[in-house]
């Protein structure tokens, strides 16, 4: 397994989850994009997206195309577990310390 882990300030953390756990809006779009590299074209993308109700999307490309899409999430920070061409890639997002706490 090759595993990417994304760190995110406590405070951009909180923000992120009380907007995932807001009442939404009737508009999608991306709010906030998370992009893990693994290397020779593979990337994956965690989406923080408004919608009604706002959404967590989690992409695996492969030099650019979609190769695996996730069921979406009303939870940012975890693990985000993809399967391509027999190997599995895992993408984690966690809150991390802010620097000059």
């Amino acid at each position: 397994m090759e595993t990417v882990t994304i760190v995110i300030s406590n405070k951009e953390a909180d923000l992120m989850q009380s907007f995932l756990d807001s009442e939404g809006e009737d508009s999608v779009g991306t709010i906030q994009n998370y992009t893990a590299d693994f290397g020779g074209g593979l990337e994956a993308d965690i989406k923080v997206c408004k919608g009604d109700p706002p959404f967590v999307d989690a992409v695996l490309y492969d030099n650019g195309s979609e190769v695996q899409v996730m069921d979406v999430s009303d939870e940012l920070l975890g693990e985000y577990l993809f399967y391509h061409n027999g190997k599995v890639y895992a993408v984690i997002v966690e809150e991390g310390i802010e620097i000059g706490s």
